[in-house]
């Protein structure tokens, strides 16, 4: 998880200052040539991940750049990096970050509770209105742990994301550092 949101933000970075030639950039616009390029730029953000851990990060990846492209299909890798730019210019940077880092932990949290729900709820409605409050709750928590997050280091490095992922963990666990 690490590795995957310090590579977001590395892109996104070098995205939204222009930088052509940027290493990852290239690398990560250049294969994304296959037939689903969002899909491609997902896997190459998360090529160090495995298991449960690379399919939650798979589709967090892939949604937060449907998200960002206003939820265009059919579109190519250069498509994207104009669309993304345009994203970029128009929000924050940290706005990308705090999407994925949303989504991703709505797709773990989904992942460990979603068949509770389902076995809980007793019509569709129900089970969609369920899922509705877990992603909103996994929003309110993600903002506020990244709010204090830009307060004390606006700086995304290794330290500043394991702490920032540590905080929003502890918090949707109900166990703010400040009560003990």
């Amino acid at each position: 998880m690490i590795a995957t949101l310090l590579r977001l933000d590395e892109w996104t970075r070098s995205i939204n200052a222009g930088e052509a030639e940027s290493p990852l950039r290239r690398k990560l616009i250049a294969r994304a040539t296959a037939p689903d390029p969002i899909r491609q730029i997902a896997e190459n953000l998360i090529e160090h991940a495995s298991g449960i851990e690379r399919d939650l990060l798979l589709k967090s990846v892939q949604e937060v750049l449907f998200y960002s492209v206003n939820f265009e299909t059919g579109l190519n890798g250069a498509q994207i990096k104009t669309r993304l730019k345009q994203f970029l210019d128009h929000e924050k940077r940290s706005t990308f970050i705090r999407q994925f880092l949303s989504f991703y932990f709505f797709n773990y949290v989904w992942y460990h509770t979603g068949e509770s729900f389902r076995a809980w709820a007793l019509t569709s409605q129900v089970f969609e209105k369920e899922m509705e409050n877990v992603e909103k709750i996994c929003e309110k928590t993600v903002a506020s742990a990244f709010k204090s997050h830009e307060r004390e280091e606006p700086v995304l490095d290794r330290n500043a994301a394991k702490e920032l992922i540590h905080n929003v963990e502890q918090r949707l666990r109900g166990l703010d550092d400040r009560e003990g």
